[in-house]
Parts: C-alpha cells; structure tokens; sequence
C-alpha cells in the first residue's frame, strides 16, 4: 500500500483529521522531491515516506494535546464569563479587551500589547535603522530594508544593519511560533517560511490577469517560486499551472486572499532560499504587494502575531469557537433585558453584538474591504480631513493630555508633579535614553511600531489612496503630536515603575498604610499579596540615580506580563487613544467599502476620542470608589478640563493672529467645556468652521461625505442658480474659500499661508474682500472681544510694518 493509500485510510478511519492528512502529505512531497536529489527513486520514497510517518505521529499527540487545552480554556471562560460581578456580556467583554468595570483580569488586547512590545525589542536595531521619519522612509532606508529581506532568504549583503535586522526577525518569528504552539495551535512545520506574503487587491486589480499570471509565471520559469497546487497537495504540475495561478488572481482580486500571522495552510506562492527568491519576492512585492513598504508590512505582521497569541493564550487555541460559545451565553442573558435596560446608554459600549464586532477587530477581519472603489474615494476625503483639521491638534493635546495624565497619575498614588518633572527631563534631554530604558523595562513598543503601522492614536482615520494617507500621517508626525504622544506614554509608565521601585519595601498590607491608591492598583488588577512579594523581591534597575522596577527581574513571565499590563491599562487613562472595543463601537458593525459602511466611517470621524473619554474616565468617576470620593474626583476632573480648554482656546488664538479671548462670559467656559481632553478635536472642527473655512460647524462635524456635499453645493448649484438669475457669480471665491478648507497646514505655518496666500488670492478673485475682512475682524470683536495682532488681509503683522 502507498504512502498516500495508507494516509487516506487513516483518515477514513477517524485516527487523524484531514487537516493533519494533508500537512503530511505536503511533506511527503517535498520529502521525496529533496530525497530523490541524492537517493534513488525507492530509497527517496523510502525517506520521504519514514520523514511523513514521524509528522503523523508528532501531529496525532499534539493534537490529542492541544484538544485537552482548549477544553480547559473553556472551562475558564465559562467560569469568567458567568463570575463577572456585571454580568455574561461584561465576561466576554473583559477577555477581549480592558474591562470598563475594572473588575480584572488579563484580555486579549492589553496582552497583545505586552507580546508586542516583548516581540518588537528583538527588532529594536531594525525599528532604530529603518523606521520612518517625518516623511517617510528615505532611499536609503528602504535599500536598507530589501537588504533586511535577502538576508532573511541567506543572501550574504555585506550589509551588518541588514543582516542584524533579519536575525531579529528571525529570533521574533521563532519566539513568536513557539508561544503559539505552547498555547495549543497545532501549526504545521513550514520549512520555507521567510517573510509574510501580502497581495494587495487595489494593486492587483490595477493590472490584467493575463499580466499577473505572466509575471509569476516567469519567476517560475526561473525557479524562484513553486507553485502549489491545494487540491492535489503537491507542487502544481505544468498542465494545472494556468489554474491555480487563475485561482490565485481570484482570490486576491475578491479580497480574499489574506492569510492569518501563523497560516496553517500551504502557501499557494513558496518562494525559494538564496538570491533568487529573495529577488523574486522583492520584484512580485513592490508590483503587487506592499510597494516600497516592506517594512510597514513585516511590523505590521509582527503586530498581527502578537494579538493572534494573545488571542491563543488568554480565550483558547481555537478562539473562534470560544468565542462563538461565549456569543451564545451573552445572547441568552441579553434575551431576558426589559424595554427599558435596553435602553441603557452602556449598551452603546457593552453588548453581544459590540463583543462580536471587538473580536473582528482583534482577529483583522473588521479591516475587510467590499467594494474597494467606494473606499477608496471616502477614505480619501477623511484623510484629506484628518490633514485640514488637525494641524493645530498638539495645541489641545498637550493641555488635555496633561490633565488626563496627571488624574491617572494621582489615581494610583503617583505623584503628578513626578509626571511634570519627567516630562521636562524628557524634553531636556531629547527622548533617546528614555526609549532604551523603555524598551528595557519592556513597558511599550518602540514608537517605530507606530510609525510603521499607523499613528495608532488616529488609526483607521486616515484612508484611501496612499499619497492621502502619507499625507495625513505626515501632518500627524510634523506638527510634533506623535513624539508627543511617544513621550508621555513613556514618562507615564517609566515614572509608575519608579513609583513601584519606591514603594517595593513595603509588604501589600503595609502599602495600604503609606499609598492606598498604589494599595488599590495592586488590587484591581488581582495582583495578590504573593504576587508583590515576587515582584519586589528582585533588584531595582538603578539609572543616574533613578530606581525602576526591573521587570527582567521577575522570574515568573505570567506574573511580569500581568504587570506590564495592569500598567498599560492604566497608561490609557493617561493617553486616550481608541482602543479595539471604541473602533467596533465607531464601525457599527458595517464592513468598509460598502454606502452605509463608508457614511459611518464618515460621521463617526473623530467621535471616538470623545467615546474613549466615556470608557475610560467617565465610567471610573460613575462606578468606583465610595460616593464622597467620585464626587471629589468628579469636581477635579471638570476643573482641569476646563482649564485645559481655556489654555488651548487661547493659545490657538494666539497662534492664529488673534488677541487672547475675553473670559468674563460664560459662552467661553463652554466652549472650553468642548475643547478640553479628547473633546479638543470638537474644538478644532468648530475654529476651523468659523475661522477658516466659511462651512457650517454642522457639516463639519457630520464628517467629510456631508461636507464635500456642501462643497460641491457652492461650487455648482450655487453658482448656477446666481448666474440663472443674473448675479454676479461668486465661483472664484468659493474656490479660494475650498481651498483654504482643504489646506494642510500645520500650527506653526497656518497664519502665515492664511495671510500671505490664502487673503491675497481672495483680493485678487473676490469684489467683496475688504468688506469681508473687516466683516471677520468686527465679528472677533462682537462675539469674542478678541482684536487681530494680524489680521486679515494684511501682509504684515499689526506693528511690524
């Protein structure tokens, strides 16, 4: 009986799956195809049959092995999910993501930022070397990266960065595949896996099928790629060729073609070891897969492994049946709500159908795209929004931040005045030290990740075509607000493990006595008496005289991670930035590319920092602590918000051109009310609306489909109408007016491209124009008592000339 007879028989007779039959028929295969290279036909099958006998037999005990895991994963969630104090929907919540009712315990989002920082330091000459600058990567950078690749095939490139870059890459890949494993997914061994491969359906798309099927087709011919046939479970025979490469155009073309971080199936694309195939991944990459990119995609996959191991670790090795079960009880507690608690606000933040939509954020299948045309043409107008609106956002960042830094610094027992120092000794110095300890004390990823995968505090707000999104990235990263971001994510959490290092020579019970709220951090993330007594046993890291927790210092890795988590959770009350449960909540659940998906995509724009501050701040002043303590905290927090606002209002004032504001009235505190912390983003809308743009703060704030609407409004039937009636048309005003609307500018450049582009085109194209300017300045004046320092239509400052 063959090799291949017997396997079918096994399978026939329920000793091993279908899943486990084919893996070990590919390596039959592949066995035989190497074998036959140095043996006989019958001796290579000999081999290639004793290599597949051995698989079998490893995989049937690691099945048996990962089956008993899942079951006793199960058996936990049931167990957290029907403990949870708030009930079966809250369960499910608290293991996908940070749980609003701060009742503890690890999930999947917060873990999966732990493994990807711990993943990403063994990149870290990677991330320092190739991660992105202002404006992107240079040439020399991603020259830099394709070395990093050809290495990785073992291509000696004479290039050291290079080859220490792939051995990282290497070393994160292995670690990262060895946790899964550990965790129970039973992964086949894919001796040719080197790099993610990622086709890009827009790119694909762009080009024929025939020319597709041609290029692969060549790198074939050249032996650079082998073709493999899924159905046979073989490399695709010459007359099967033009199939599976008609399949493959198919696939990636109708979106479907994206594998997950650890693929158990065979790839239909396996590229070759050496010069090769490292070129031929390179050549088929940059023409239908990342472009120039390579290293926003290895990051990015880098990313996509850590939250599938968390996923494995803290739900279960097949966590989508978990999940599934765990849908079913949330739904059947939820059959039993009356009209009226369904009515309950919350549930705009925790239900059965919010859990589902925060596991498709999870797992990347709420990144789905139907109808790519359509996304493209409105993820293009948020991020041409995202470039207009938020030049100035640092100006309400770094007062709002600030406030939300300092409550939840205060909160567990820190000293804010120690935050205030760190940032100071930040700026001092630059940041550079600062990263390394960071890093070292594995408290967050290197804030490359951010670059490479996306600004993270305005991922999925920035869209469609490339040159857009690197638009608004790059207006993102100019104006300073993700190194700001970077630096007090960084001052936040090294301060708290300086916190930690201080108090590590107190017992838990004695803690309560000398910091409650440290007490209490302890507590709410379930960290046990035992637990700190592990914690603070080993030495303090000691730099220039500061003391840090040394995390490398705690022996049990559960235990550090738990740690390194509670941390980071508390870190987002510090930082708001909209985590996996706000991004399913701003999608509605309606997938990208469709008329609705992309209408919600539009008016939820900037909304879910103000639903991140709900999540975050706002449920802990309604839910913990005694009443007298909520009350105090609450009166804190609205009063450092405000002031927060008025110092945004004014010093955007002032770098507008304007006069601080009168505040003697009470239309400032409210609108300082909407300017403060995350709702800052409102603000900005509403100055851009009545400064700059001329459009209703209405159409603003529906997002950027109403708007454009109205833009075409005024540019058309506006227009049209006037010169029907026979008015002067105002066309060329309403364009110098759109592209004031449209215009990129950042903080520090704005006033002057107002006033010495955007007001002289206006004099040159609007009858009206003086009219209009002192139109603005007597308005400044009636609303705001507010005088120009320059004001519109001036060349120079008030003064100057």
């Amino acid at each position: 009986m063959s090799v291949v007879d017997c396997i079918d028989k096994l399978v026939k007779t329920g000793q091993i799956t279908r899943q486990i039959a084919d893996e070990a028929l590919g390596l039959y295969e592949r066995s035989r195809g190497e074998f036959s290279r140095s043996m006989g036909p019958a001796s290579a099958e000999a081999a290639a049959g004793l290599a597949a006998a051995r698989a079998l037999e490893s995989s049937a005990k690691r099945l048996k092995n990962d089956t008993a895991k899942q079951a006793i994963a199960w058996a936990k969630a049931e167990e957290r999910i029907l403990s949870h104090p708030k009930g079966r929907v809250a369960g499910v919540m608290s293991m996908l993501t940070r749980d609003i009712w701060e009742a503890g315990g690890e999930n999947v989002a917060t873990k999966g930022e732990v493994i990807w920082a711990q993943l990403s330091r063994k990149v870290d000459q990677a991330l320092e070397a190739y991660s992105p600058g202002i404006f992107g990567q240079s040439r020399q950078q991603i020259a830099g990266v394709r070395n990093l690749v050809r290495e990785v095939f073992g291509v000696e490139t004479g290039d050291a960065t290079a080859k220490a870059a792939a051995a990282g890459w290497k070393a994160a890949e292995k670690e990262a595949v060895d946790r899964v494993t550990a965790a129970g997914r039973n992964l086949p061994a894919s001796e040719d896996w080197r790099v993610p491969q990622f086709w890009d359906t827009l790119r694909v798309r762009t080009f024929t099928r025939e020319e597709f099927k041609a290029d692969f087709a060549a790198e074939v011919d050249r032996g650079a790629l082998t073709l493999w046939d899924r159905d046979t479970g073989a490399p695709a025979k010459m007359d099967r060729r033009d199939f599976v490469l008609d399949r493959a155009y198919r696939d990636i073309t109708v979106g479907d073609s994206t594998a997950t971080a650890f693929s158990p199936e065979q790839r239909t694309f396996q590229f070759s070891g050496g010069a090769d195939g490292a070129e031929a991944w390179l050549r088929l990459s940059e023409k239908y897969g990342a472009g120039e990119n390579v290293f926003g995609l290895l990051m990015g996959h880098l990313h996509k492994m850590a939250n599938e191991i968390a996923l494995a670790e803290v739900v279960g090795p097949n966590h989508g049946a978990i999940v599934r079960a765990a849908l079913t009880m949330a739904k059947e507690e939820e059959a039993g709500l009356s009209r009226l608690q369904r009515l309950n606000p919350l549930r705009m933040l925790e239900s059965r159908s919010i859990a589902e939509r925060t596991y498709d954020v999870l797992t990347g299948r709420a990144n789905a795209v139907d109808g790519p045309l359509m996304a493209g043409f409105f993820g293009g107008l948020r991020s041409l929004n995202v470039s207009s609106k938020l030049g100035g956002a640092i100006v309400s960042a770094i007062p709002g931040d600030s406030v939300t830094t300092a409550l939840a610094a205060s909160y567990n027992g820190i000293d804010p005045g120690r935050i205030l120092s760190g940032v100071i000794r930040e700026i001092g110095r630059g940041g550079e030290e600062s990263r390394a300890l960071a890093a070292r004390l594995q408290l967050t990823a290197h804030a490359a990740m951010d670059s490479a995968h996306g600004f993270v505090r305005f991922a999925g707000e920035a869209s469609g075509p490339q040159i857009l999104r690197a638009m608004a990235n790059t207006v993102i990263r100019a104006q300073g607000l993700a190194a700001w971001t970077d630096m007090m994510k960084r001052v936040f959490t090294m301060e708290f493990m300086g916190n930690l290092a201080d108090h590590a020579g107190h017992s838990l019970d004695a803690l309560r006595g000398v910091n409650e709220p440290l007490a209490n951090f302890l507590d709410r993330h379930q960290i046990s008496a035992k637990d700190w007594d592990s914690i603070r046993a080993g030495a303090p890291l000691e730099v220039e005289g500061a003391r840090f927790l040394d995390t490398e210092a705690i022996a049990d890795r559960t235990l550090r991670e738990k740690l390194v988590g509670a941390i980071i959770e508390e870190r987002a009350f510090a930082i708001l930035e909209p985590d996996a449960r706000i991004r399913a909540v701003m999608t509605g659940g309606t997938t990208a590319g469709t008329f609705w998906g992309e209408m919600v995509r539009s008016a939820t724009l900037f909304k879910s920092f103000s639903m991140t501050m709900v999540a975050t701040h706002m449920m802990r002043l309604a839910t913990q602590g005694p009443i007298e303590k909520r009350i105090w905290n609450g009166t804190a927090f609205v009063l450092f918000n405000l002031l927060a606002g008025a110092a945004a209002i004014q010093a955007r004032a002032v770098l507008y051109g304007k006069t601080p504001e009168a505040m003697d009235n009470p239309g400032f505190w409210v609108r300082s009310g909407l300017q403060s912390g995350s709702l800052g983003v409102y603000g900005d809308l509403i100055n851009a609306s009545t400064s700059r743009t001329g459009r209703s703060p209405i159409s603003d704030l529906a997002g950027p489909a109403i708007g454009a609407a109205e833009d075409v409004a005024r540019l058309s039937s506006q227009q049209l109408r006037r010169l029907m009636e026979g008015d002067d048309t105002t066309l060329g005003a309403e364009l110098v007016r759109t592209a004031r609307r449209y215009d990129p500018s950042l903080w520090y450049t704005r006033l002057a491209v107002d006033r010495l582009l955007f007001d002289q085109l206006q004099t040159l194209v609007d009858p009206d124009y003086r009219a209009s300017f002192r139109r603005a300045e007597k308005a400044a004046q009636r609303d705001f008592g507010q005088s120009y320092w320059w004001a519109p239509g001036d060349g120079l400052p008030r003064g100057v000339r």
